[in-house]
């Protein structure tokens, strides 16, 4: 008997600790409330929305498939099942940061996790963080780069930049700066290229389009018709999903791509591309930097915050 018990416990720790433990950030979310008693008390403490805590606690009651607390309108306690889990928990992670802390070699790395979409992290950010990374060489910057907006909360995304109004639910947003577009192209290509003066003489060129859904409400046909100019079905058009390859193209002098202020604009200082013409239109929207609501940032994530602020106000001197 005792050696069947002992096969069986064998067996079972052969499984792997990720089969049989929930999620740890669910179990940190349960220690907080546990100890404070109070969702909103243990959001404030981890740096995340009540929200989120009340998502990790329900992630947690269902893969035990018991309630841990016992939920009224202005507080929370603890079920029998919830005090009985309390101290394990609490233990359990007390230990683990207590080991990781004397391990832990100093000096290590800090991580800061940024989303961005593609055309802001290709052609604002990535060209200015060698400066924020000389200042900062213990601070690991990670850029999730994606034109769809991610949930900063869910996906553990300490700051975001974001394109838009600037109202976004469960954001504080801080407007960087606004977007104009216009025509840029190589000065190789305007050299040898048709008269480009005016709007319409943008029919018997080359344009390079950025396509895809996202990008349908401000493509060439938005510019055209937004300076007055008819396109007809026999426009010359290049298109591409990615702003970085409709921005290689023009830099390549095979066409005129829309430009964006903000954007663009270091590619036009540098010369590799002009504006031949001073015709522009926005949609009145702007890039924002976003972090979660209510939410105070880490020492370090705030040094960022604030770097990021200073680059911004410092192009619009």
């Amino acid at each position: 008997m005792i050696e069947k018990k002992s096969q069986s416990r064998n067996t079972s720790f052969m499984q792997g600790l990720d089969a049989r433990l929930p999620p740890l950030r669910s179990l940190v979310a349960f220690e907080a409330s546990a100890r404070h008693l109070s969702f909103t008390r243990a959001a404030k403490e981890l740096g995340i929305s009540r929200e989120a805590v009340s998502r990790q606690i329900r992630v947690l009651e269902e893969y035990l498939g018991v309630k841990l607390f016992d939920r009224g309108h202005r507080a929370v306690a603890l079920t029998l099942p919830g005090k009985k889990f309390q101290p394990v928990v609490r233990d359990s992670l007390e230990n683990i940061a207590y080991v990781t802390g004397a391990i832990r070699q100093p000096g290590q790395a800090f991580t800061i996790n940024v989303t961005s979409p593609i055309a802001t992290a290709s052609f604002w950010l990535t060209p200015r963080l060698p400066r924020f990374r000389s200042n900062h060489p213990n601070i690991e910057i990670h850029v999730a780069v994606s034109d769809t907006p991610k949930d900063l909360v869910a996906d553990g995304i300490d700051v975001g930049f974001r394109y838009g109004d600037g109202h976004w639910k469960g954001l504080e947003a801080v407007r960087l700066f606004d977007i104009n577009a216009y025509p840029v192209c190589s000065p190789e290509y305007l050299d040898r290229a048709a008269p480009l003066n005016e709007p319409a003489d943008l029919l018997q060129h080359n344009l390079v389009n950025l396509d895809g859904a996202v990008h349908a409400s401000e493509d060439w046909s938005w510019w055209l018709e937004g300076q007055g100019v008819e396109v007809p079905k026999s426009i010359k058009m290049m298109g591409f999903d990615s702003y970085n390859n409709v921005i290689q193209v023009a830099l390549d002098g095979q066409g005129v791509a829309l430009g964006y202020s903000g954007l663009a604009m270091d590619l036009i200082a540098q010369g590799r591309l002009v504006r031949p013409m001073k015709s522009e239109l926005t949609k009145g929207l702007a890039i924002y930097l976003v972090t979660p609501a209510g939410v105070k940032p880490v020492p370090k994530v705030q040094a960022f915050i604030d770097w990021v602020l200073d680059e911004a106000a410092r192009e619009k001197d």
